[in-house]
């Protein structure tokens, strides 16, 4: 008998638990939100910093010369490798945000595991800077690269916006993945 009551007093208290972290969908919303507007705004802050004190094509090695700081206009490539033309490049960055935002809704509106949604976030805010510079400057400026010794590795220049992408396509997908193998 007394291990019944222990049983119900300990799910209970779950179950309030359970309640204090799950969030409704306005709030879900306005973190998603704030996630994308804080990468958008950290990513645009240094490229503005990188662009007004570094010379283009100028590099300085940081943390202790595992990263080159570095100041690249990238005006018509995709991942710093295909050359697709600058018009190209903004209409598919436009079309790739599209095709974000809708499944970022969609999820949201459906009821979407909220990992996804935080990838998708990440994406949004990483896409939209990008975008942005795009648009307006006609180039993204990109300022990290790896220190390493492969030539090939060490000329891949990329900024934080890129590294959320990447981030939030891997948390996105894998999330994705592993909700569809629970179901």
């Amino acid at each position: 008998m007394r291990q019944v009551q222990r049983k119900k007093r300990s799910q209970q208290k779950l179950r309030k638990v359970v309640r204090i972290f799950q969030v409704n969908k306005e709030a879900a919303c306005m973190l998603s939100l704030t996630i994308a507007g804080g990468i958008f705004l950290l990513d645009y802050k240094i490229k503005e910093h990188i662009d007004s004190t570094r010379l283009q094509g100028s590099k300085e090695e940081v943390l202790g010369g595992r990263l080159l700081l570095r100041n690249c206009h990238n005006k018509d490539k995709i991942l710093g490798k295909v050359k697709i033309g600058r018009e190209n490049c903004q209409e598919l960055a436009a079309a790739g945000m599209g095709c974000v935002a809708g499944e970022y809704w969609h999820q949201l509106l459906h009821g979407g595991n909220k990992l996804s949604r935080v990838g998708l976030a990440m994406i949004l805010g990483g896409g939209m800077s990008n975008y942005t510079d795009r648009r307006n400057k006609g180039y993204v400026t990109d300022y990290v690269s790896l220190n390493v010794e492969n030539p090939k590795l060490k000329k891949v220049v990329f900024n934080i916006s890129d590294l959320f992408i990447f981030t939030g396509a891997l948390l996105w997908g894998g999330s994705e993945i592993f909700s569809e193998k629970e179901k």
